[in-house]
């Protein structure tokens, strides 16, 4: 019979497979600046902004390798030393030029002996030649059935690029660009790359 920490133990793993997927970053950091939790997205956003390569083999980083941005960390820190009762408005950190964005948050203490944290919500809208040549209706729908990565692998067979291609540009295994192929055939219900361009150039 499942302990109760197994099943909890069990009930975190699917979250953070769940928060991996999703399309925003997410990370919360410690009153000294450590990050306590962050999801894949966050890692990619926050290499993006340090101008780091991420790791070749596509795992995921550890807390100790997680870099926040230093712009980041500073407004960060402003909310963090707000003095006052009440919570303070949440602060966005911009980096226009490169679709950088992070919205932070400071956590409630519902007791004084709580650890203050914040939490950040990370965005990267990654300026690409495609943006000219603006998705239909049609190609959006089915485009909301991927994940976030499948969605970059998508877009760039739109434009042609071959496994190796994308998987030098994404700094993804070619074997991950083809497992990512397979969920993206099965999902909008295709065989081959000739119908996702078909599809998506409705």
């Amino acid at each position: 019979m499942a302990t109760v920490e197994t099943k909890l133990r069990e009930l975190l793993a699917l979250a953070q497979t769940v928060l991996d997927d999703i399309p925003v970053g997410l990370l919360v950091l410690s009153a000294r600046g450590r990050p306590l939790w962050f999801n894949r997205e966050a890692e990619i956003v926050c290499s993006v902004w340090n101008n780091t390569p991420l790791r070749g083999d596509a795992l995921p980083l550890s807390r100790s390798d997680f870099t926040v941005p230093p712009d980041v960390w500073r407004e960060c820190q402003g909310l963090l030393s707000a003095g006052t009762a009440a919570t303070p408005e949440p602060r966005i950190v911009s980096d226009p030029s490169r679709g950088l964005h992070a919205l932070i948050r400071l956590r409630r203490r519902e007791n004084p002996r709580d650890p203050a944290a914040c939490i950040l919500q990370l965005d990267y809208r990654r300026p690409r030649g495609d943006r000219d040549r603006p998705l239909s209706a049609s190609a959006l729908s089915l485009m909301s059935r991927l994940t976030f990565r499948e969605r970059e692998v998508a877009l760039r067979v739109r434009d042609g690029l071959t496994t190796a291609e994308i998987s030098r540009e994404l700094r993804r295994s070619p074997l991950t660009i083809k497992t990512q192929l397979a969920g993206i055939f099965r999902k909008l219900g295709v065989r081959n790359r000739a119908r996702v361009v078909a599809l998506l150039n409705r």
